[in-house]
C-alpha cells in the first residue's frame, strides 16, 4: 500500500482530537503532520509505517556499511572520538 499524503493538524486540533487521529494512522494508515504555528512540529504514523520506515533505514544504513568497508573507508574508534573531540 502506497503512503497517503500528509494531512496537516495544528497542535491544538491533534490533542483536542486525538482518538481520531490515532484512529487514522493506526487504522487508515494516513500520516498525519503536526504543526504549532506554522511550523512542522511531529509526524504521527501507524505502527505498520514506522516498521517500514524503521527496516527501510537498517536496510540503508547496512549497504552504506557495506560499500565502506569494500572500499576500505571506516574510521577506527579513536580516529571518530579524535574527530568528534569526545
Amino acid at each position: 500500500m502506497p503512503p497517503s499524503p500528509l494531512k496537516a493538524l495544528t497542535a491544538t486540533k491533534a490533542k483536542a482530537t486525538f482518538s481520531s487521529v490515532l484512529d487514522s494512522a493506526g487504522h487508515r494508515g494516513q500520516r498525519i503532520l503536526v504543526k504549532k504555528g506554522a511550523r512542522p512540529t511531529a509526524v504521527i504514523l501507524g505502527y505498520e509505517d514506522y516498521q517500514r520506515l524503521a527496516e527501510l533505514e537498517d536496510r540503508f544504513e547496512s549497504a552504506l556499511l557495506t560499500k565502506s568497508l569494500k572500499e576500505h573507508r571506516f574510521l577506527s574508534l579513536d580516529e571518530v572520538t579524535k574527530r568528534l573531540g569526545l
